[in-house]
């Protein structure tokens, strides 16, 4: 099975990076890959930031959270620059879940790839891992590498 389109979830972690270069290496040629990052959870830490800035403890920041992804997908993109892999960027503001669902289904993507960076213990007990999520929800293939 060839694939045309890997949509593929980042965070700047280890294991998002591992599944990069993995989506990077699964797309067939003329394919591409798809990174999404979903900015969703990461809105209350810009919200805190944007309090702790208007208290003067950090600098004024320029842009909103979408630009700040922006910058950080970048670099985050590094493993599929370097394998000369077609790619490009979307930016979401939904949970991450929400995201790779919404994305794949709109993208047409043939597979969803994810990092996986193991059991966080009692949080993850609780609230459920992204990749048991993703998995219970995807109406397509989802392949998880492990960080």
């Amino acid at each position: 099975m060839e694939l045309r389109r890997v949509l593929v979830g980042v965070d700047g972690s280890p294991a998002s990076a591992a599944a990069a270069r993995w989506a990077a290496q699964a797309v067939g040629d003329g394919g591409e890959v798809v990174v999404l990052y979903a900015i969703g959870t990461a809105l209350i830490g810009q919200a805190a930031r944007s309090a702790a800035t208007g208290l003067g403890i950090f600098p004024h920041e320029k842009g909103g959270p979408k630009e700040e992804a922006r910058r950080v997908l970048d670099q985050w993109c590094l493993p599929l620059r370097d394998s000369g892999v077609r790619y490009r960027t979307v930016v979401s503001d939904a949970d991450p879940v929400r995201a790779l669902i919404h994305h794949g289904r709109r993208e047409d993507a043939d597979l969803i790839v994810i990092g996986h960076q193991g059991d966080t213990g009692v949080l993850h007990r609780l609230v459920q891992g992204l990749s048991d999520h993703l998995i219970d929800h995807a109406k397509r293939p989802v392949v998880v590498v492990p960080g």
